[in-house]
């Protein structure tokens, strides 16, 4: 069940308050909490009923608006409306501002902190004449929001990497949430770390500025992928590839054709993967882009497993593998090394199966990569096996279970 606390600032708005919460009530089949100026603002009840809410929405009207231009920024802001919004805060509800009719925030630069972490979210507009059916639209995006938040504590719920530290944008630049300290982690990091490319988004798109688009763009392509929401990952990269088309930065492209092949694949559409990963492999021989060469063919390789094209696979790994090596990217040259093993065992070639699972063996050794040695050990004793080399193979599988069991008593 869904909740909100709908907090109104304007006099005038008491039942405009009241419909919106009659109708968050209808459309989610949850509980509302309106809070208005006419109420005694009791602190300890304000928390409590934010404490049972998922989202803060804050309804601004415009006979809150006018003032003196020397009146300072924080004309809005009343005791309550700091507190509901700081509680809201803590704990990171989703806060939403709803301008009625024509009310308008303050500008962001100039608001004080607390306007400022209302104001990196997304602002809607709702006419009094057509109330419904604004709200209704707006309750699609609180529901994706919603839904979005709760995929992202699931995951981190399941993840070993639980800040999400490796999160990268298409150029290697690690994303960072805007001003955020080591205190913020997990689901609320990442979920502002979102808002906020959201926010430059709208903003880059305001001013036309390409270069902070394809940026933000960027953030919430690889933030989407990493939560596994490919379709939205795909509808950024998407854009994010028409504009660096138009700008001519040919290796960006293969950055976004590789993003794209990979989001296409992921999500079962083989064939639109599979066209990507060509454009890929020929942009990026043609710019002599060595590594991206290597992804393409890593991709296209993926592409003809999952089409059972066994053997046309293998000859995309082996070219990848030559290329990774060349690069020097140890992390791709061990994927492939065991990928390759995994692939001739399938087409019961043992013995090149064996080859490749011993080169993986020295590689993860050589980088002191413990836990995939162990996993490889695996692979490679029970390939010895088939081959009826049974001491060599136990001797495997016993060294595997011997680094295992270290690993756990650590």
């Amino acid at each position: 069940m869904t909740s909100f606390y709908i907090s109104v600032c304007s006099p005038t708005l008491g039942s405009v308050g009241q419909k919106i919460a009659d109708q968050c009530e209808a459309y989610f089949e949850g509980r509302s909490f309106l809070a208005s100026d006419r109420e005694l603002f009791a602190p300890e009840t304000t928390r409590e009923n934010l404490s049972r809410c998922d989202v803060l929405m804050v309804a601004i009207g415009q006979s809150a608006l006018p003032r003196p231009a020397s009146t300072p920024a924080d004309y809005l802001l009343n005791e309550r409306m700091r507190f509901e919004i700081v509680s809201a805060m803590n704990l990171d509800l989703v806060m939403i501002p709803l301008l009625i009719d024509d009310a308008a925030l303050p500008d962001k630069q100039n608001a004080p902190g607390t306007w400022k972490r209302l104001l990196s979210g997304k602002s809607y507009r709702l006419r009094e004449t057509s109330l419904f059916e604004d709200l209704h639209l707006l309750f699609d995006d609180v529901r994706d929001e919603l839904d979005f938040k709760r995929d992202v504590e699931e995951k981190l719920s399941r993840s070993n990497d639980p800040n999400f530290l490796g999160l990268a944008d298409s150029y290697g630049k690690p994303l960072r949430p805007h001003g955020l300290g080591l205190e913020h982690s997990g689901a609320l990091e990442l979920r502002r770390v979102i808002e906020s490319a959201r926010f430059d988004l709208d903003e880059a798109r305001r001013l036309n500025n390409r270069k902070n688009e394809i940026n933000a763009l960027s953030t919430l392509g690889l933030a989407y992928t990493r939560l596994g929401q490919t379709d939205r990952a795909i509808s950024f990269f998407e854009a994010e590839l028409k504009l660096v088309r138009e700008g001519g930065d040919a290796e960006a492209v293969c950055v976004l054709l590789a993003n794209l092949g990979d989001a296409y694949a992921v999500s079962g559409d083989l064939g639109r993967a599979k066209k990507f990963y060509d454009e890929q492999l020929v942009r990026a021989d043609a710019g002599d882009f060595r590594h991206y060469v290597g992804s393409a063919l890593n991709g296209l390789g993926y592409v003809y497993v999952k089409r059972e094209k066994i053997p046309r696979a293998l000859e995309c790994y082996l070219k990848a593998l030559t290329i990774y090596r060349e690069c020097g990217d140890q992390d791709k040259e061990l994927e492939l090394l065991v990928g390759i093993g995994l692939n001739y065992r399938k087409l019961e070639e043992f013995e090149k199966a064996a080859e490749f699972f011993e080169q993986a063996v020295t590689s993860a050794r050589y980088h002191e990569n413990r836990k995939e040695e162990a996993k490889v050990l695996v692979d490679l004793g029970e390939t010895l096996f088939r081959l009826g080399h049974s001491d060599r193979a136990e001797a495997c599988l016993k060294q595997a279970e011997e680094m295992r069991r270290r690993s756990r008593d650590k």
